[in-house]
C-alpha cells in the first residue's frame, strides 16, 4: 500500500524568512524578531513563515565543509512573530507562520 502524500500546512505564497546566525541569540525573541520584517510593512492578509535553522556563512572555507546550522527554538520564533506584530500564528512540524492583520493593533 502507498502512503498518501502529506500536502504542507503552510499556506502557499508564504513569504520565507531565512535566519542569519553570525549575530543570532537562536534563543532570544527579541534576537530572533529584529530579523523579521514587521507586520505594519507588508500586506494585509499576507503570511511569513520562519523556518526552524540559522545559517552561519563561513566564508570561502565554507564552500568546502559547508555553512553551520544553528537550531532556532519554536517558542523563539513564536514569540518573535508576535512581538513583529503578526497574528494568527501558528506551527506544525518545524515551521512557524504568521499572518499580517487587516488593521494595525491598535
Amino acid at each position: 500500500m502507498k502512503a498518501a502524500a502529506r500536502s504542507s500546512p503552510v499556506p502557499e505564497g508564504a513569504l520565507p524568512v531565512r535566519l542569519d546566525a553570525s549575530t543570532l541569540d537562536a534563543g532570544s525573541p527579541a534576537s530572533v524578531a529584529a530579523q523579521i520584517p514587521h507586520a505594519d510593512t507588508r500586506p494585509a492578509g499576507s503570511v511569513v513563515v520562519v523556518g526552524p535553522i540559522a545559517t552561519r556563512k563561513r566564508g570561502a572555507l565554507g564552500r568546502l565543509i559547508g555553512d553551520a546550522h544553528v537550531k532556532v527554538p519554536r517558542a523563539a520564533r513564536c514569540t518573535a512573530l508576535l512581538a513583529r506584530g503578526y497574528v494568527g500564528i501558528a506551527a506544525e512540524g518545524d515551521d512557524v507562520w504568521g499572518v499580517v492583520p487587516a488593521s494595525p493593533p491598535a
